[in-house]
């Protein structure tokens, strides 16, 4: 039995005392979760790892070689990226055709607006620059799906080749550039959509620019003149190089981004 009055015993029962006020100075997550894995640091020290691949891959540095993924891993992360692609251009198209029609019946209120309304921009200035401003705005817009469309496009070529190669058959199946596919018609829908409205654009300007009497311009006049036939052929123009540019930046764009030996070498 022990004795009360032996100092040892105090001494004993004080003696956890130490490593619970230095958990309580010492911060959990300042140490990571070295605890919960028997005492050992492998969790900080894998999270490391992970970081310096990181930086070395940024710096130009190859990694080893790691076990490949199985093939019915990689067809499934095919899969499922070329319906992220087409999905991603049947969205942006819907965007830009959604996006026309609102701006266009907005444009189309603004011209009903009654008379007594006091804007702070004169009602008769808002409604005579209302539809250039659409159309411009619809050209621009144009020109960004484009864009998107042409990379979506390339992703679709590269990713459609990845599945070829699971699938034994060849890479120079895919078909770059086809006027009856799907894909290039969307595309030349929002083209020539996006041109028609660059060329209304310019020609309203332009017819408006010409005008001898901005009141003629608002009366709704629609008298032929020097002014129309030189506003209706500077906005042709437009909307032909407009419609022009964009088809041949898909053309060079989808060609030089997806030849033969570039699918041939990429990493699958």
């Amino acid at each position: 039995m022990s004795d009360p009055g032996n100092p040892e015993t105090p001494a004993a029962a004080a003696a956890p005392a130490p490593p619970a006020a230095a958990r309580v100075v010492v911060p959990e997550h300042a140490r990571g979760l070295g605890e919960e894995v028997d005492g050992d640091d492998e969790v900080d020290r894998r999270l490391t790892e992970i970081e310096m691949l990181g930086e070395e891959v940024a710096i130009g540095w190859k990694p080893g070689a790691v076990p490949p993924l199985a093939p019915e891993v990689r067809f499934l992360h095919v899969s499922r990226t070329i319906h992220q692609l087409v999905t991603d251009r049947n969205r942006s198209v819907g965007i830009f055709l959604a996006v026309a029609s609102i701006l266009v019946a907005a444009s189309t209120g603004l011209l009903n607006v009654k008379a007594d309304v006091a804007p702070m921009v004169p009602l008769r200035v808002i409604q005579r620059w209302c539809f250039p401003a659409t159309f411009a705005a619809l050209a621009v817009l144009g020109v960004f799906i484009s864009f998107l469309l042409i990379r979506a496009r390339i992703g679709l070529i590269y990713e459609v080749a990845k599945l070829n190669v699971l699938l034994g058959t060849p890479t120079r199946r895919v078909q770059r550039v086809n006027p009856l596919s799907i894909f290039y018609v969307m595309h030349l829908l929002v083209v020539a959509l996006g041109g028609g409205s660059a060329g209304l654009a310019t020609a309203m300007v332009v017819y408006g620019a010409l005008a001898d009497d901005a009141a003629a311009v608002d009366s709704g006049s629609t008298e032929s003149g020097p002014g129309a036939v030189v506003s209706i052929g500077v906005g042709l123009l437009v909307a032909l190089a407009y419609i022009g540019g964009l088809v041949a930046l898909y053309y060079v764009a989808v060609l030089r981004n997806t030849t033969d030996d570039q699918l041939d070498a990429a990493k699958f």
